[in-house]
């Protein structure tokens, strides 16, 4: 079986960050050396695998290290008829509209025959983009591409309806099958939360059907606490699920608190820049 590498080309740039970012990716055996030799010598004796490289066009446009860590990966390839390499477009984020509701749905609806949504129905492609719609007049909805695709999406809402609730948002994320494993998520949550902070949400929720290991561990790197569980609260596919809640504060309990800023009344280039750390 053929094992697929992906690599995130933009944290090739510096030697240390480079050679620890590979090692730890590839779980290379005998990487010590952490240079470029070494990395050489482990890629040749690698078995059969694909590395999938995103942004290497850019990286290649600066002229630094993480070119020569490109021409080292290229060698290697060269020399190793089992290492394969694809290059694949850089992904980029920006915000859900409504006429996004196709593509959004193509990513959710595998989901729907399983228990990370307890949804039963696929919604209709209308009935989506009314989601969107009313999401978006007040939180953040992400849409991340790769080549004109939608491959992902991340979107925060109101949790609870009274006006108590106004600074405690639920946290959600969908990416399709074939770009998992590769960090997005954890990115698509960051900046979900960067997002959510500068309109003065509080404290941000996640809700996790268990067992979703994958979920557990993207709310326990982004720093969540997991604060009880309600056991068996929904049944789908045959079984009952047991929910898991997470929570994270953004800020401090300034009394009284600040309303909440609309998604559309932050400071563009505060987004801009906010998009830039992640994307």
């Amino acid at each position: 079986m053929v094992k697929t590498f992906y690599l995130d080309c933009s944290r090739l740039r510096d030697k240390n960050t480079a050679h620890g970012y590979l090692a730890r990716t590839l779980a290379l055996p005998g990487y010590y050396g952490r240079n470029l030799d070494a990395l050489y010598d482990c890629l040749t004796d690698m078995g059969p695998c694909t590395l999938v490289l995103s942004g290497a066009v850019a990286l290649r446009r600066e002229h630094g290290y993480g070119e020569k860590v490109l021409d080292t990966i290229a060698d290697a390839a060269r020399d190793n008829a089992a290492l394969g390499i694809r290059y694949e477009s850089p992904v980029t984020v920006r915000f859900a509209t409504e006429a996004d509701a196709e593509g959004l749905l193509a990513v959710y609806a595998p989901y729907i025959q399983t228990p990370v949504t307890f949804e039963y129905t696929c919604p209709t492609a209308a009935e989506f983009a009314e989601r969107v719609r009313e999401i978006s007049a007040v939180y953040p909805y992400l849409a991340l591409e790769s080549d004109g695709r939608i491959i992902g999406y991340a979107y925060a809402h109101r949790a609870r309806e009274r006006t108590a609730y106004d600074w405690l948002a639920e946290l959600s994320v969908y990416l399709d099958g074939d770009h998992t494993g590769r960090g997005l998520g954890k990115k698509l949550y960051g900046l979900l939360l960067d997002l959510l902070g500068m309109q003065g949400v509080k404290t941000a929720m996640g809700c996790v059907a268990a067992p979703n290991p994958a979920s557990e561990a993207l709310h326990a790197a982004l720093g969540f606490t997991l604060v009880g569980t309600s056991r068996c609260s929904g049944y789908k596919g045959g079984k009952w699920h047991d929910v898991l809640w997470y929570e994270k504060a953004l800020s401090a309990y300034d009394v009284p608190p600040a309303p909440l800023m609309p998604i559309g009344e932050l400071d563009q280039a505060a987004v801009r820049e906010a998009f830039g750390r992640y994307f």
